[in-house]
């Protein structure tokens, strides 16, 4: 199932294993997974944003309005 790869790909990062450490070969949808897992992000690549582990509190990353999902001010 992918989520179990996306799964391994969370727990390399946060083991500090380095991202070419992927164990799945290219242009697999394993391999999108286990990145999608690693770098936290969607495969959307309109709502990509950086994983909430690496952003900064008070940055400009963590602006949750920078989203594009993000709904505006009512």
């Amino acid at each position: 199932m992918l989520m179990d790869i996306v799964k391994q790909g969370a727990r390399a990062r946060s083991v500090g294993r380095p991202r070419d450490a992927c164990p799945y070969p290219g242009e697999s949808r394993e391999r999108r997974a286990w990145f999608e897992g690693y770098d936290g992000s969607s495969w959307a690549v309109a709502t990509r944003l950086p994983h909430p582990a690496r952003m900064l509190p008070g940055s400009a990353l963590c602006d949750t309005s920078l989203a594009s999902d993000a709904l505006p001010p009512a």
